[in-house]
């Protein structure tokens, strides 16, 4: 659930006043981010678009004015600047900082949106496999996701966004909603096609008055099958990533201090502490990047 503006320094309530007053030019900006309303209304946003805009362009400006001052200060203070050439390039410096702020809020709704998804999809199989096994032994459906939901706050049973979000469906019916109806609004606001697809499936079989469980054996079988293509995708993608980072991380450093030590008796190279160190530092940064690239690969389920 979003309720203020990320990096906002005051609470949404304490500026909504001043916000208001920016509402004619957030209703314009927004437009260049049409996305926006919709990826705020599935993360349950207590912000409209148009609020959310008005509170990024207050972001803005407040820390545009504070970076502003406070390198105006040094630079006053330092005489470090001079001409107008230099206090225009501290301004450009406060605002590149102040935008790229702004977009940081822009793209946060995004953000979460996807890692939503991601959460969704980790537990997926599970939830469905829970499901699937609560109504073929004759369990209603609708017991079946209260079951599943994190009503129960039994960690075995606890499928995180899943868990939610077929709680919000329980909570939904508990107050006068048609249990087809809360699952296609609970389709519809998540981005999960896996989700979509299962939810699609358990709706229209309440429609038609099937079996339920029959239908979800073929959706726990693709959900399975992708999943084992997902991670016999992510198994050869390593013997590629571990060869170039035997090469980048080991055979080359090796060889490049090898290389340097022999040159530096024919020619003169200056290798000092500030040189090695600063390889370690490469090193060091090219160690964090490759953990990141296996770990952005590795897929997103739960085994």
């Amino acid at each position: 659930m979003i309720t203020t503006v990320p990096l906002l320094p005051f609470p949404y309530k304490a500026i909504k006043g001043p916000c208001k007053s920016l509402y004619p030019i957030s209703s314009k900006i927004v437009k260049a981010f049409p996305s926006l309303e919709e990826e705020l209304r599935n993360m349950d946003s207590l912000l409209s678009a148009k609020e959310y805009m008005s509170a990024s362009i207050f972001m803005f400006g407040f820390y545009f004015s504070v970076i502003t001052f406070i390198l105006g200060t040094w630079a006053y203070r330092s005489e470090a600047v001079e001409g107008p050439e230099g206090w225009a390039t501290l301004a450009l410096v406060a605002f590149s900082i102040s935008l790229a702020l702004f977009l940081y809020a822009m793209i946060f709704p995004k953000w979460l949106f996807s890692k939503k998804k991601v959460e969704l999809e980790r537990n997926l199989l599970f939830a469905t496999r829970h499901i699937m096994v609560q109504v073929s032994a004759g369990v209603p459906l609708f017991d079946a996701l209260v079951s599943a939901s994190e009503q129960y706050g039994n960690a075995d049973m606890d499928y995180g966004e899943i868990s939610k979000e077929f709680n919000k469906i329980v909570k939904e019916v508990r107050g006068g909603k048609e249990l087809t109806e809360a699952l296609e609004e609970s389709a519809i606001r998540n981005p999960s096609q896996y989700y979509r697809r299962v939810i699609w499936q358990l709706s229209n079989s309440q429609k038609a008055g099937t079996d339920v469980g029959v239908s979800l054996e073929s959706v726990v079988e693709f959900l399975s099958n992708e999943q084992r293509i997902m991670i016999r995708d992510y198994g050869s993608q390593l013997n590629p990533l571990a060869l170039f980072y035997m090469l980048m991380c080991v055979i080359a450093p090796s060889m490049g201090l090898v290389f340097m030590m022999i040159a530096s008796t024919l020619v003169e190279l200056p290798l000092n502490e500030g040189t090695f160190g600063a390889m370690i530092v490469g090193l060091l940064v090219m160690q964090v990047m490759f953990i990141g690239i296996i770990k952005n690969r590795r897929p997103k389920v739960a085994i």
